[in-house]
């Protein structure tokens, strides 16, 4: 399957490393030093589960349109949210009537940003469970394995085209879960980062401390 990592972070980097040693055709769209890092090394994993690892890497530049360039299978669309517009503009030309564009960004609004770019007959709900970190460019460290993506149509039922991704996935070593109700899974990833990252961020604490006071536990489960 021809499928192209929209974002050079850790979830970009380490869903693509993972797909392309399982023998996909794999492309990171990067810039910058991640770009130059790619194209000259490859890309790195260093795998709790897996040991560490390198492969050759294709590589898309994400400040030129990929132009000329046939359509994909898979786009995972893996990029902060303050970058979804221009990211989404970004990968219009690799995406056909056959491409699936599947966001794992946290939040409830990008699967209709990106749909404005590339149309909305493209586009299916996810959610990643992925631990990993960027620790230089081009190389990834994935913890608390397996990641875990949840996927699904947002019209509800399972789909030809989600059911023939998750052996693409499952080939790979990520747990892939296919959903009926995708809109219930992304809102309830939404709930639970509202809490944590909120209120971790307001009072500078970690879980840890906030779970073993009576006032920011209560803020904790209010949220």
């Amino acid at each position: 399957m021809r499928i192209v990592a929209q974002g050079a972070g850790a979830m970009g980097l380490y869903l693509g490393g993972l797909l392309a040693r399982s023998g996909e055709d794999v492309a990171i769209m990067a810039r910058g030093a991640a770009l130059e890092a790619l194209r000259g090394h490859g890309l790195t994993v260093k795998s709790s589960r897996l040991g560490t690892f390198t492969v050759p890497i294709k590589t898309l530049d994400a400040t030129v349109a990929p132009e000329p360039v046939e359509p994909v299978d898979l786009v995972l669309f893996c990029v902060k949210t303050y970058d979804t517009d221009a990211a989404a503009e970004g990968i219009r030309p690799l995406v056909g009537p056959n491409t699936v564009v599947l966001s794992v960004q946290n939040g409830v609004e990008s699967a209709e940003r990106i749909a404005r770019a590339v149309g909305q007959v493209a586009v299916i709900g996810g959610v990643a469970q992925v631990s990993a970190i960027l620790e230089a460019p081009g190389v990834v460290i994935g913890r608390g394995e397996p990641a875990i993506i949840r996927f699904g149509e947002f019209e509800g039922g399972l789909s030809e085209r989600v059911t023939r991704l998750e052996p693409v996935f499952t080939r790979a070593g990520i747990v892939a879960e296919p959903q009926t109700d995708i809109r219930r899974v992304i809102w309830e990833k939404f709930i639970f980062i509202c809490a944590l990252s909120g209120v971790t961020a307001l009072t500078r604490l970690p879980l840890g401390p906030l779970l073993s006071r009576d006032v920011t536990r209560w803020l904790l489960r209010g949220v």
